[in-house]
């Protein structure tokens, strides 16, 4: 199973996915504004499949409810069902979220395959963003966005192997930079 942002949401990576036999579950925003429309009328019109959960992390309550329509016409390959998340942090106003997928997934699967999506932003993306300055990176020409993301990558796995997992990513990079034997032994662990 894929997941990805709206970015990704066409028809030749639906194509390119079901080809190898692979599914998808695709966010949908406005840069598909016609396939926004056709998901929120069938959402509306039909009886949906839903569920709901609450979670408790980090100080947050969370509520959760996903609801799944299969798809009356496929507007891609393999398309066989809309999907909306909607969320609630705390107190704050809901937030709905659309999505494509190419297997009628039950509501369960929903929330968790787009839990599962969050985890990597969260995980990945927002470490090389935060703490290795990712998105500020001048790096435009020829191959070199491509290798200081390979760079980036490869610094991230030996500072997430450097330590004990309690300390923090940040007092890694300083002691790294601090402490040469800190620095050796953080290279020399990685083959």
């Amino acid at each position: 199973m894929i997941t990805a942002d709206a970015l990704h949401c066409h028809t030749r990576m639906a194509a390119a996915i079901t080809q190898r036999g692979g599914d998808y579950l695709l966010a949908l925003k406005g840069n598909r504004r016609h396939w926004l429309r056709r998901a929120n009328l069938q959402l509306a019109d039909a009886t949906p499949s839903i569920a709901e959960r609450t979670e408790t992390s980090h100080g947050r309550n969370e509520w959760r409810q996903a609801e799944i329509v299969a798809a009356a016409e496929p507007l891609m390959p393999g398309h066989r069902a809309f999907i909306r998340i909607t969320s609630r942090r705390d107190q704050a106003k809901p937030l709905m979220r659309l999505f494509m997928a190419s297997t009628l997934l039950s509501p369960q699967q929903a929330l968790d395959l787009t839990r599962a999506h969050w985890q990597i932003e969260n995980g990945l993306h927002w470490m090389l963003d935060v703490h290795l300055d990712e998105d500020l990176s001048r790096a435009r020409k020829d191959n070199a966005p491509a290798n200081t993301a390979l760079l980036n990558r490869l610094a991230r796995n030996i500072l997430q192997a450097a330590d004990a997992p309690n300390v923090p990513i940040s007092h890694r990079i300083k002691k790294c930079a601090w402490n040469d034997d800190y620095l050796i032994n953080a290279i020399t662990h990685m083959r």
